[in-house]
């Protein structure tokens, strides 16, 4: 099965690099300054439809940095950084460009909510207890 996007091994790999004070604000600001550079453009666009587009647009990428920020708070909590990533981080080099590649999820709208949920609700091909 492909993955397009790990967002727990995604959020996990920020925070060994980067720390978690780094990455919580940086999701926090993210979903914040999005929404509301949106929610301003929307407000300002006087109905323009490019405007209408933008502000959608800025508010859903907002939107996909929520359930990084719940990862990344549940990982810290856990402090379970460096397991979620398990052996990937014996190659930081390949680690660090296979999510730097899935990364990209996140300009796509409303792309990590939907590929979030979805994963969460297939059940895993190694779980003993699908069967």
């Amino acid at each position: 099965m492909l993955i397009v996007l790990d967002a727990r091994k995604l959020v996990a790999i920020d925070l060994v690099f980067l720390g978690a004070k780094v990455i919580i604000v940086e999701f926090a600001i993210g979903i914040l300054f999005s929404a509301a550079l949106g929610v301003f453009v929307l407000l300002r666009g006087h109905g323009s439809l490019v405007q209408v587009v933008l502000g959608l647009y800025l508010i859903s990428i907002g939107i996909n940095y929520v359930p990084m920020l719940i990862y990344a708070i549940a990982i810290t909590k856990a402090n379970s950084a460096r397991a979620e990533l398990g052996s990937e981080l014996d190659n930081k080099g390949a680690a660090m460009a296979k999510y730097r590649r899935q990364s990209l999820w996140l300009l796509v709208p409303l792309s990590v909510p939907v590929i979030v949920i979805t994963q969460t609700r297939r059940p895993h091909v190694n779980d003993p207890t699908v069967g």
